[in-house]
């Protein structure tokens, strides 16, 4: 579908965005260092992923929500990865997840405000 397929792409376009001005990145990944002082981030990551490969988004988002410190770009860094990923789900994999298309870029645009960054895109 072509709404879609815009969505897909602004929702793209965002994440890249954020990556570049923000986290001064090049990428959207979010890469587990496996450093002690980066443990509780990582370990979120890691359960993020976890729950995506189960198709449990409605969980996964809330626990990004709950878990997310908007003090540490690292949170940031990880709800980028974790939208680009959602992103990635077909439109019939997000509906049997409980999410929509729309949701995926709203959920991406809500996280960064909480970060003090507001695109408008």
């Amino acid at each position: 579908m072509l709404k879609d397929d815009y969505l897909v792409r602004s929702t793209d376009a965002l994440a890249t965005t954020i990556a570049h001005l923000v986290l001064r990145k090049t990428g959207t990944d979010y890469t587990p260092s496996g450093l002690e002082a980066d443990a509780k981030a990582d370990g979120l990551w890691f359960a993020l992923d976890q729950l995506l490969k189960e198709n449990r988004l409605n969980e996964a988002e809330d626990l990004l929500y709950e878990e997310a410190d908007p003090s540490d770009l690292r949170y940031l860094e990880i709800a980028v990865d974790f939208y680009v990923h959602l992103n990635r789900f077909s439109d019939a994999d997000l509906k049997a997840g409980g999410f929509e298309r729309e949701e995926v870029g709203e959920g991406l645009r809500d996280m960064a405000r909480q970060f003090g960054v507001d695109l408008a895109l």
